[in-house]
């Protein structure tokens, strides 16, 4: 939609009135975007914690609310979780809660899961602080607060990784994870129950050993979940397919998925195509690969392994993109710059488009998820050019970090809150905000990144206007 002048009653200053883009609140900064919408500016990027974090984790209900679970130096290695909601481009983040605080923690693999039926969040972690036996708790989310049930372990042996999946069909969260003083891939399937979790027996998927890699996956047209790893004796990339039945899970036969060096194992079911995309590093070649499976009973058929990236990556993750019927495959690229592409299935094969440079510097310790409601992928993972910190992006197909510039700021919004696709109305250049609060009158005010106002520049530096009075801004471009 175009914009469009309207002269003012009583000046010859006016406004413009277009389309909104997203939820335009009230009395804030107001840009034009390149299709003729209006937005607030947006920073997709936010710090959810001021200390390298690691081992991160996140899960969303899809709803607009979401966990991020971690680890970080600054409180001994203790376990930390932390809920946030996403609205748009609005990020709002609670505090973080310890669920393991005993010293020396460190938690390696941990995963979590979002469950539909308690309306829970499900946490998965190696504990430190007893022999780091695999343990499970229930998250309760109110707002942005979160709250923890018992701890409870899964298995009595030091369990380094492990990767969790929702099973809508059996109502059970299942888990898989390496059992390495018998060198198996072992799972259990758990039922929550108000704040606590229970399981059934451990059972054994696959007698091969997985090494540092594992994704779980649950196939909602099969009503399996498929537990991609890499084996330790051959370092390739194999499968197996379990069932849930009552609260046991039992495994078909394994298989090899890639026949040459896997690593950095990622995958997610496309509800849409009913397959599996799986992103991997490909060490044989040195490059990123992607490869299309579809379950039959408990075996997998795979099409041709596309190229995802002619050169080394680090870090894989998917994330299925249901409104746009894409997934989204993030990646380290030869540990220099986190990086994304959109793939598409078409029958078992998948292609890509653009190669996006997300941010520069090693970008480890990463996970991802998409958020229906935000039409967002989440994306949680550690940021070597700010000092390790945990950094969270929400990123759309066209993977803008901002649509923020030195040029496309308008104006101010005025008249209410705005729905997206409402017709929007914007005070311009030379007319008068009076829906500010607590301005200095003859200040000097800033655009920010974040669709705010401030009274020091940002990068791009944009001037909003000057403060005449507690609550007015004279609007300047």
């Amino acid at each position: 939609m175009t914009l469009s002048y309207i002269p003012s009653d009583t000046n010859d200053e006016g406004i413009f009135k277009a389309t909104a883009s997203g939820i335009l609140p009230n009395g804030k900064p107001v840009v034009v975007n390149a299709d003729g919408t209006v937005s607030v500016p947006f920073n997709a990027t936010t710090i959810f914690a001021q200390e390298a974090a690691n081992s991160i984790s996140i899960a969303t209900n899809g709803s607009g609310t979401f966990v991020i679970m971690y680890t970080g130096p600054a409180s001994s290695y203790a376990g930390k979780a932390i809920a946030g909601t996403i609205s748009g481009n609005t990020v709002t983040l609670g505090s973080a809660a310890t669920f393991v605080s005993e010293s020396n923690i460190t938690i390696n693999g941990a995963s979590i899961v979002y469950d539909p039926d308690s309306a829970k969040f499900i946490l998965f972690y190696p504990d430190g602080s007893n022999s780091y036996y695999l343990t499970s708790r229930v998250a309760t989310v109110s707002g942005t607060s979160i709250s923890f049930g018992t701890a409870v372990v899964m298995d009595s042996r030091n369990v380094t990784i492990n990767s969790a999946a929702y099973d809508t069909n059996a109502n059970k969260v299942v888990c898989a994870w390496r059992g390495t003083s018998s060198n198996i891939v072992a799972a259990a399937a758990g039922t929550v129950s108000g704040t606590n979790i229970s399981f059934g027996s451990t059972a054994t998927l696959a007698s091969r050993t997985p090494n540092t890699s594992i994704a779980t996956v649950y196939d909602a047209n099969a009503n399996k979940t498929a537990v991609f790893y890499q084996d330790n004796s051959t370092g390739h990339g194999y499968y197996v397919v379990g069932t849930v039945s009552g609260t046991s899970i039992s495994g078909g036969s394994t298989a090899a998925f890639a026949a040459a060096g896997t690593s950095h194992i990622s995958a997610s079911y496309d509800s849409t195509a009913q397959k599996i995309v799986i992103a991997f590093s490909d060490t044989g070649s040195s490059n990123g690969s992607a490869v299309v499976g579809t379950i039959s009973n408990t075996s997998i058929s795979f099409g041709s392994e596309a190229t995802l990236s002619s050169s080394a990556i680090d870090a894989t993750n998917t994330a299925y993109d249901s409104t746009n019927n894409k997934t989204f495959i993030f990646y380290d690229k030869g540990n220099a710059a986190m990086t994304g592409r959109m793939g598409t299935i078409s029958g078992t094969s998948i292609s890509f488009g653009t190669e996006t440079t997300i941010t520069s510097g090693n970008s480890l310790h990463t996970s991802a998820v998409y958020d229906a409601s935000a039409g967002k992928a989440l994306l949680a993972y550690r940021r070597a050019t700010n000092s390790d910190y945990g950094t969270l992006q929400a990123l759309d197909t066209t993977f803008a970090t901002t649509n923020f510039t030195a040029e496309n700021y308008i104006g101010i919004s005025t008249g209410g809150t705005y729905a997206s696709g409402s017709t929007a109305t914007v005070k311009i250049i030379g007319n008068t905000s009076d829906e500010q609060t607590s301005l200095t009158a003859g200040q000097a005010y800033y655009v920010q990144t974040d669709g705010t106002i401030g009274t020091t520049a940002a990068s791009p530096s944009v001037f909003a206007g000057t403060a005449i009075s507690a609550t007015k801004l004279i609007v300047k471009t």
